[in-house]
């Protein structure tokens, strides 16, 4: 008997941890490997920790995920849980992503046998005030055998603060695909809110949440709303209620009304950046920003705050414009000379072909890809 190719022979079995539901950067990334594997000939098992956008996102690309409750630190029934589902489907190896997500599947790595991969997706995930962060860490530590980080500070900054082993932290970019090229152009957004081809529209996409620093951005749009009334910003992304009822709170107080539209959660992103004439990331950290470089890819200029992960994806002046957080002077002066069409061809041509060739799918999947076959 040929032992080798009977070993060969055999499906490996991947499961896929995450410890969120919604809409995001690390979904989208968990998506993307799951939408790869389902052309590939090993097996994967889904954990998700309730239903939502992602669990039917994940029954789209064909797959029927496990629905455990993961609530609380240390959640020992959780645990149990993911080990019967490790046993049951003999589990090979185990892909999590996040903080919490990370903590479990180390754990579950260290208590079954079993290789993991940890991916980070941006400094936010560690926050100093996250409770029991050290032991946390030091579990990830121990159990993954691998430590992702999608940007290089973000490896540099877990390297410094944290005990993660420096030997098993690993730099793999996020990988972005095109946009379809019909939804490149268009004024379907325009016609939405009732604006002319003339009005200028500056995109900013990313769920609403404190580390992307909306607040900046509605005091922009209200110092150009005095000056500029045709410069509109639009913001795509899921509305945290708490922060934004503060946001709102913001736009009524401000004495001239910004030219300011809020669309809440969209499918048609791509279509939207087709529109855009330029995309603004005002975030106050940020790790790997995929929006970013979907905009830059679609041919929008971008500007961008210096909050981390921007500063790898964009060369000031060449790729795009980078300017300083928490500032809405640096916001408007950004804005104001973008409006000069060739200023914005110019960025625009520089930055589709920097993204093409430096953060393509083809680029993280082969990365991913590669771990996987290491480490089973």
């Amino acid at each position: 008997m040929n032992h080798s190719k009977t070993a060969s022979s055999v499906k490996r079995t991947l499961m896929h941890l995450i410890d969120t539901t919604g809409p995001g950067g690390a979904e989208t990334v968990f998506l993307t490997l799951l939408r790869e594997a389902e052309r590939s000939s090993t097996q994967h098992v889904v954990v998700l920790r309730g239903e939502g956008w992602l669990a039917e996102k994940v029954r789209s690309l064909g797959f029927e995920p496990r629905i455990v409750d993961s609530k609380g630190s240390f959640n020992i029934a959780y645990i149990r849980a993911l080990k019967k589902i490790v046993r049951a489907e003999k589990v090979d190896l185990i892909h999590a992503h996040l903080l919490g997500s990370n903590v479990y599947g180390a754990l579950l790595g260290l208590i079954c046998r079993k290789p993991m991969i940890a991916t980070f997706h941006g400094a936010v995930d560690v926050a100093e005030n996250e409770r029991f962060l050290k032991a946390k860490f030091l579990l990830i530590s121990q159990g993954a055998s691998k430590i992702v980080c999608v940007s290089e500070r973000l490896k540099k900054e877990l390297a410094a603060r944290s005990s993660l082993s420096s030997k098993k932290l690993k730099l793999i970019h996020n990988g972005v695909a095109p946009s379809p090229a019909q939804c490149l152009g268009g004024r379907g957004v325009r016609k939405e809110l009732g604006l002319s081809d003339t009005a200028i529209l500056v995109v900013s996409i990313g769920n609403i949440r404190p580390a992307k620093g909306y607040e900046y951005l509605v005091s922009a749009a209200a110092a150009l709303a005095k000056t500029d009334p045709d410069i509109h910003f639009v913001v795509v992304g899921h509305q945290k209620a708490a922060l934004f009822r503060q946001l709102e709170a913001q736009v009524a107080e401000a004495g001239d009304p910004p030219q300011l539209h809020w669309l809440g959660f969209r499918e048609d992103v791509a279509g939207i950046l087709g529109e855009a004439d330029i995309f603004l990331l005002p975030s106050v950290s940020e790790g790997f920003s995929i929006s970013t470089v979907e905009a830059m890819m679609a041919g929008v200029p971008v500007i961008a705050t210096r909050s981390g992960g921007p500063e790898e994806l964009i060369a000031d002046g060449k790729t795009g414009m980078l300017i300083p957080t928490r500032s809405p002077q640096a916001i408007v002066e950004a804005v104001s000379k973008l409006k000069d069409p060739e200023v914005r061809h110019w960025l625009r041509d520089n930055a589709r072909e920097e993204a093409l060739r430096r953060f393509s799918l083809s680029s993280m999947l082969d990365e991913y890809n590669g771990l996987y076959h290491q480490l089973i």
